[in-house]
């Protein structure tokens, strides 16, 4: 197919930041306005998804990257982005769907069947968050989260409670600051406990367990099995194209994908972030391909695009 066949000759796309509105001769669509967070699998399928919306469906885009989740959240709902695809429910970001859900639309699955936890290396005695109390001189007091206001450092805070444990932190930072405490601590086999979830490259390259009594499934700070949605404002369906609506609607990665976009963001160097999401769309085309079919064949259908139901949720319905 013409639309498929396209990604196999990508130029390097700006993702929306290089030309105003009005030198893009041709567009026609207005211009998408995505909003990612610094969350590498999130970031990763959005600047690839960029790419593909510009070069394959004519759309121009602007990306933009917030500090948090809730912010995210709050960016589409108000109108200033129209899309953000990391969009965790109904656990992690249920504060932010509650309060916000009369503005928002789920669009879409992103991702399937998520899981969080307390993780630690594999090299640790420590089994359960029952016993982490044990280690409070080892680990000087510390759990070692990710940015300031994240609900997984509440979480950290809520299994410490469920175990009525005292004496430790939630430490802040930003996730790569994070990932490089576990691995200065895995190199020197240190004792270690960091907030963790899948999808996400550290499992592939450390060898890491969740903590039992501290996970999804065991635990009612991250409850049953998530799901990672797209969404939208609720005029989003109607703004944009057919095709770029089912393209980001039917958009939907495996542990593959997202594992292999994942590393070659963390792997890029000085790459650009676009150029990076240009080299993984060259190196895979055959899943881009798939994605832009599915579109096409949505876009053809005479049936209008309709957003996932509120309270759906793909891993609940499977009994997980």
């Amino acid at each position: 197919m013409a639309v498929a066949a396209s990604v196999l000759a990508l130029g390097v796309a700006g993702c929306g930041s290089d030309a105003p509105d009005g030198d893009r001769e041709g567009a026609s669509s207005p211009t998408l306005k995505m909003v990612t967070v610094n969350w590498i699998e999130g970031l990763a399928m959005s600047y690839m998804q960029a790419q593909v919306l510009e070069d394959s469906l004519n759309v121009p885009v602007d990306l933009k990257e917030a500090q948090g989740g809730g912010i995210a959240f709050s960016s589409v709902a108000e109108g200033d982005r129209d899309f953000f695809n990391e969009a965790w429910l109904p656990t992690t970001h249920q504060n932010s769907w509650g309060d916000l859900q009369d503005q928002l639309q789920k669009l879409g699955y992103t991702y399937r069947g998520t899981s969080g936890g307390l993780v630690v290396p594999a090299y640790m005695d420590l089994r359960s968050a029952a016993n982490i109390d044990e280690y409070r001189e080892a680990l000087d007091g510390q759990i070692h989260g990710i940015e300031a206001g994240s609900p997984t450092n509440e979480n950290i805070r809520q299994v410490l409670a469920q175990h009525d444990i005292e004496g430790f932190s939630a430490v802040a930072a930003s996730g790569p600051a994070t990932w490089q405490r576990l691995r200065s601590a895995i190199e020197k086999q240190e004792p270690i406990i960091v907030a963790g979830w899948k999808p996400h490259w550290k499992w592939s390259e450390f060898d890491l367990r969740y903590l039992q009594e501290g996970k999804t499934n065991q635990s009612p700070a991250y409850g049953p099995p998530e799901d990672i949605f797209t969404i939208v404002d609720n005029e989003f369906i109607d703004e944009f194209p057919k095709e770029a609506v089912c393209f980001l609607q039917e958009f939907e990665v495996n542990d593959q994908q997202v594992g292999s976009l994942m590393n070659t963001f963390r792997t890029r160097g000085d790459m650009s972030k676009s150029g990076a999401a240009e080299q993984w769309i060259r190196n895979h085309p055959g899943h881009v391909s798939a994605w832009l079919d599915q579109a096409e064949a949505c876009a053809a259908s005479d049936e209008a695009v309709t957003p996932l139901p509120d309270d759906a949720t793909h891993s609940r319905d499977q009994g997980a």
